[in-house]
Order: C-alpha cells, then sequence, then structure tokens
C-alpha cells in the first residue's frame, strides 16, 4: 500500500461523488493515508470545492457534458476528450496510481479509458439500476464493476458477469443508526403520535412536487403532519402548526426517523437512503434524468413492493389518493417499510473497500 496510491473519477453531482467519498473512508480505515488518495474533477463542480475540504488531493480535468447537441463545445468535444485521456495518463504516471476507481458521468469516460491504456486496475461503481452510457462503455475494459442491484446485471455483456459485485450504494453511516421515531418527532417540535410525511425534492427543491404538496396541505382534511424541504427555489406562505418547513435539511436522519411516509425523487442516493432506513415512499422520477434512471430506479422499488410511484405529471391526479390509501392501511405501510429495508446493503463502503482491496493485493 505504500507505493500505490489511488485516483478517483466522481464528480458533476453528489450522486457520483459521495458515494466514491465513503468508500475512501473505508480505504483509509484499512490503512490507505490521505495523501495517497487522487481526486480528478472539474474544479469549478462539486467535487473542486468538497474534495480539498476533506483533505484529499485534487487534480483538475478540463471536461464537461453535452450540453447542446449543435453547439461549438459540442464540436470540440472529442478533441477534450483525447486530451483529458492524456492528461489523466500522466496523472497515473506521476503520481504513482496502482488502481482508478469511475463512478460515472462524462468524467469518469477519459480517466478510465486512461486506467486501460496505462494498464492500471480499473473500478466502477454504478448506483442506478440502469448503468450510465460511460459505465457500460467502460465495463469491458474493468476489473471490478460494483452495482448497487441485482436487476442492473441484464444490462452487462455475458462475458463480463464474473466482474461484477453487488454490493450497494454507499450511504451516511449517521442513517445506520437512527434516532427512536418519538425522540426525532420532539426533537422536530411534532406530535409524537400523528402521522408523519417528509417530502423533499433536492437542494433545489422540486417544483411539481412542492406545487402538489402546497394544494395537499390546502385541501386536504386528513389528520397528519409534514416535514417539507422545499429547496431554495420555492417560497410558500403556508404556516401551520403541522407543518415543518425547510429550505434544506442538513439532519436528514432524525427527518427520516420521525416520518412514516417519504414523498420524493428517485435518484439513486435517495434510493439507498430509503432502504437503508427501511422507509415506505412514493416516488416521483424526475423526468428529464439522464437514460431516464430515476424512472428505473423507482420501478425496482415498486417491483420489490416497496415504494408506489407516480410520474411527475400525474401528481395532481394520484398523490391525494396515493397518501390516503397508505394513511388507511398500517399493515401496507410496515410491509412497504420492511420490503425496502430487503433492498439494502448497510456495510456497502465497507463491502466495496474490501474488494478493491483483493483486486489491489492481486496486482
Amino acid at each position: 500500500m505504500d507505493n500505490k496510491n489511488i485516483l478517483v473519477a466522481a464528480g458533476g453531482t453528489g450522486g457520483h461523488l459521495f458515494p466514491a467519498v465513503a468508500v475512501i473512508e473505508e480505504l483509509e480505515k484499512l490503512g490507505f493515508k490521505k495523501n495517497q488518495i487522487f481526486f480528478v474533477g472539474n474544479p469549478n463542480k462539486i467535487e473542486g470545492r468538497i474534495v480539498p475540504s476533506l483533505g484529499y488531493n485534487f487534480l483538475p480535468l478540463d471536461i464537461s457534458g453535452l450540453t447542446k447537441i449543435f453547439s461549438f463545445s459540442t464540436l470540440l468535444l472529442p478533441f477534450k476528450i483525447i486530451s483529458s485521456i492524456a492528461k489523466a495518463r500522466s496523472y497515473i504516471k506521476n503520481n504513482n496510481i496502482g488502481l482508478v476507481i469511475c463512478a460515472g458521468a462524462y468524467l469518469s469516460y477519459p480517466v478510465g479509458l486512461a486506467a486501460y491504456y496505462s494498464k492500471t486496475p480499473l473500478v466502477l461503481m454504478e448506483s442506478n439500476v440502469f448503468p450510465g452510457k460511460t459505465i457500460k462503455l467502460l465495463s469491458k475494459k474493468a476489473d471490478l464493476i460494483a452495482l448497487s442491484f441485482e436487476e442492473s446485471t441484464k444490462y452487462f455483456d455475458k462475458s463480463i458477469q464474473d466482474k461484477i459485485k453487488i454490493l450497494g450504494n454507499p450511504v451516511r453511516n449517521k442513517l445506520s443508526n437512527p434516532t427512536d421515531k418519538q425522540i426525532a418527532r420532539k426533537n422536530l417540535s411534532l406530535d409524537e403520535n400523528k402521522f408523519t410525511i417528509l417530502v423533499f425534492g433536492g437542494s433545489l427543491g422540486a417544483k411539481n412536487i412542492n406545487s402538489a404538496i402546497e394544494k395537499l396541505i390546502t385541501e386536504n382534511d386528513l389528520d397528519l403532519q409534514i416535514i417539507w424541504q422545499t429547496g431554495k427555489n420555492f417560497q410558500t406562505k403556508i404556516d401551520r402548526e403541522n407543518i415543518r418547513i425547510f429550505e434544506f435539511i442538513d439532519d436528514m436522519a432524525t427527518a427520516y426517523s420521525a416520518s412514516d411516509l417519504v414523498i420524493c425523487r428517485a435518484g439513486a442516493t435517495t434510493i439507498a437512503e430509503l432502504t437503508a432506513v427501511g422507509k415506505p415512499s412514493i416516488l416521483v422520477p424526475y423526468p428529464f434524468a439522464a437514460n431516464n434512471h430515476q424512472e428505473h430506479n423507482a420501478m425496482m422499488m415498486v417491483q420489490n413492493g416497496a415504494s408506489i410511484m407516480i410520474k411527475d405529471e400525474e401528481l395532481d391526479l394520484k398523490l391525494k389518493d396515493s397518501i390516503t390509501k397508505l394513511f388507511h392501511n398500517q399493515d401496507l405501510l410496515l410491509k412497504m417499510g420492511d420490503n425496502a429495508k430487503k433492498l439494502s446493503k448497510i456495510n456497502s463502503a465497507e463491502l466495496t473497500a474490501k474488494e478493491i482491496m483483493k483486486l489491489l493485493n492481486h496486482t
């Protein structure tokens, strides 16, 4: 380990970055030092801010995804990829990299190819049920493909099934040790015995979810309370005793513990959290997600009896009826929560780190 460093390509969004960070933290427990870890990414994206704050080495790479099909930046993309592969290869050579981890999105493509051309072991991490294009393109060049869900294996060629391990999607450690429901509600100044819904749509919020919840609160006569993360782009004038409104919730562990039902998008990290805490959910996939991956994630949860899915454009028609159905059926709620829990792998980061160590020790 003293002479083998690790390069990580994970960024663009927290959904790519934070699972990779969780694995790196586990590798530190197994003996790696912070100065042996190198992250590569765009200085202007989330990784450019978070990685240095965590104390890891950060190496810049000037690559971004497609914004428009017909644009000057699109014409330059092939040249940027070639340039980024060369840059990543120099990073691998100059920093004594013994293994490369790619967590998906455009950033991973040139770095994954650089690992392959440099004959450096390559690990791919895929959080979504439906694999992203980059992960699929790199799959035959990888030495280990860490998937979150068994359902994902069918999207990969039969010739590489032996490289695949179902290891789950790493989540924050705090979610593994939840607060008691009544204590969590007390901490949020909520009624300790009332049916509670947690609603969120990401840091910016989800406009259609927020609008549907606002309408529900205005019209609904169900005896419930709501923990509502609106995001910073949504303002509401609702001010009621049974509604807790936050622009952003820092302590999601407490919010999950306090809730009986969760209404949210279906990103990979959210799915991992729902399964880790074993909460029934109404999932509203983001309709513009790449490869429609949020709908694939939601369908997996529905097929396993853990969630109800409502399409974004059907919220006004179906949300109230779906909540009412679950509000009046405690047995179904409990069963959905149990089914969600069965899909979780709490020690995902640890499992992934151990597989990486095996790979390193055999190279």
